[in-house]
Parts: structure tokens; C-alpha cells; sequence
């Protein structure tokens, strides 16, 4: 026996996963499977425990899929909340930064004017107030009849009270 034949005398485990995958590009180990019994009974019975594994783990995700609840849409829907709490904080903040730069750029544009400047008056337009303010005192004057000391009005202030204060109590 050439060195080969004795790699070939039965197929490692690669050979058979690269068989049963599918992929029959290799002649050499085609032919063997083919010519070797034992090979043979060993490729069928790797299959059929694929063949089992796979029909054991179809029958577990079809039990294990009627007991997955289905959430409601409230909890679907409450699940993006972060989301859009995130997109309105973000958008809040975007506002007021631009507020806050709008406002700045109004102040800056503000033309700055002297304030209104006072003029003296004229001699004329002081005699005339003054004038005025004589006359008006004159007309006061003669309203009221003559200046009332201001210790008579506050002794006559007490007087016309404590008789209100008697009147009432009476």
C-alpha cells in the first residue's frame, strides 16, 4: 500500500462535513465513499443524525414560538420613547441656543443714538414761566384768603379730629 491509499483508506471527519455540505468537487474522495462500505454506512449515519438534529430542533422552535407573547403595541411603542425624548431635548437645545444668538445679534445691531439732548432755555422762556408761576400763586392766594400758619393748621387738624372722635362716641 502507497502512502495515498493509506490517507484514503476512510474519510477524516472534514471530508464527511465537506460531503454532507454539499461540495462533491473532490473525485478522489467521491470515489472512496463510493468503493467503502464502511465509509458508506458512516456517511448515512452522520446524515440521518443531521437529518434528526434537524427535525429535533424545527419541532423545539415551532413549541418555544406559541409560547413567545407578542408585545402589545403600547410596550413597541414606549420602547422609542428615549429615542424621541432624545431627538425633542435635542431640538429644545438647538432653539434656545439660536434664541440666545438671535438675541445677541439684535443687541450688537442696536444703533446706539445720543440721548436726547437738553437745551437751555432762553431768558424769555424763563421770564415767561416765571410769570406764569407768579400767577398761578396769585390765583392760589386769593383762593385760599392769605397764608394759614402751619402751626394753626396742625392745631386745627387736632381740634376738628377730636371732635369727630367725640361725635362718634357719643
Amino acid at each position: 500500500m502507497n502512502l495515498e491509499q493509506e490517507r484514503l483508506e476512510h474519510l477524516t471527519d472534514e471530508q464527511f462535513a465537506t460531503i454532507l455540505a454539499g461540495d462533491h468537487s473532490d473525485t478522489r474522495v467521491r470515489l472512496h465513499v463510493e468503493s467503502c462500505a464502511k465509509c458508506q454506512r458512516e456517511l448515512t449515519s452522520l446524515g440521518a443524525a443531521i437529518g434528526d438534529l434537524n427535525y429535533a430542533s424545527l419541532r423545539w422552535a415551532e413549541q418555544r414560538a406559541v409560547r413567545i407573547e407578542v408585545p402589545s403595541r403600547w410596550v413597541l411603542n414606549w420602547n422609542t420613547m428615549p429615542g424621541w425624548g432624545a431627538t425633542l431635548a435635542g431640538i429644545l437645545i438647538f432653539g434656545v441656543a439660536i434664541g440666545a444668538h438671535m438675541q445677541v445679534n439684535q443687541q450688537s445691531a442696536v444703533v446706539e443714538r445720543p440721548a436726547h439732548t437738553l437745551v437751555a432755555p432762553s431768558d424769555d422762556e424763563l421770564a415767561k414761566d416765571n410769570n406764569l408761576m407768579l400767577s398761578i400763586d396769585n390765583e392760589l392766594t386769593e383762593q385760599v384768603g392769605g397764608q394759614v400758619p402751619a402751626s394753626d393748621l396742625n392745631v386745627a387738624a387736632r381740634t376738628a379730629r377730636r371732635r369727630a372722635i367725640s361725635e362718634v362716641a357719643n
